[in-house]
């Protein structure tokens, strides 16, 4: 899972990446928001840890500005901060922040953060797939409802690309569906028994003939 870090602290920054290359984690640093931001928007981590203050644009800025830009791609963000106020934590919660951790970083509490983020986005991700699987089997069964171009004669269907296929060929095609061809009652007594009785009283004319030679 890939991480972002943003600290314009270098000693700050560095100890959080061997931390998070210890976890196991792929990560990817910046040292002001503005940097931070554009490795943001390029790289599309699934976690990012934060300062609060930094040079160019501030943690709660930066912050604000993905959650308006990325809606729809959820990001567990971490701010980092040595501020203990109850407004100041709560205008971070306000502006995005799912987490908090107080400067300097405590190795397994950073660790405890990022099991509950990678949890989190685990299951977004699993939301996602589910949501995305839904949206096709509706569209599937929009496309079975809708109306059909059928040939009055041999019954084939016109698809959106403007060409015939047999019914079965083009419900296959659109469904995961195996067709197991039958014969119904109803056709059976009207096309397949004058066919039996034909080929039966043949047979039965052919072995007359023959007796009679």
């Amino acid at each position: 899972m890939k991480v972002l870090v943003a600290d314009d602290d270098r000693v700050t920054l560095v100890t959080l990446e061997k931390l998070l290359l210890k976890f196991g984690f792929q990560c990817l640093t910046a040292t002001n928001g503005s940097e931070a931001l554009r490795l943001f928007m390029d790289e599309k981590p699934q976690i990012l840890i934060t300062d609060w203050v930094m040079p160019q644009l501030d943690g709660p800025t930066m912050v604000k500005t993905i959650r308006a830009f990325a809606e729809n791609d959820y990001t567990y963000i971490i701010m980092l901060t040595s501020l203990h106020d109850r407004d100041d934590m709560l205008n971070g919660l306000l502006s995005g922040v799912d987490e908090f951790l107080v400067k300097p970083v405590d190795p397994e509490q950073l660790r405890a953060r990022l099991r509950v983020g990678k949890r989190i986005m685990s299951l977004q991700d699993q939301l996602a797939k589910r949501v995305a699987e839904l949206e096709e089997q509706r569209t599937q069964v929009r496309m079975l409802q809708g109306f059909l171009p059928i040939c009055a004669y041999c019954k084939k269907i016109r698809d959106d690309e403007n060409l015939w296929s047999q019914i079965e060929e083009y419900i296959s095609d659109h469904q995961d569906v195996q067709f197991s061809h039958s014969i119904c009652p109803e056709c059976f007594e009207t096309k397949v028994k004058p066919m039996q009785d034909a080929f039966y009283q043949k047979q039965g004319a052919s072995q007359a003939a023959l007796a009679h030679s």
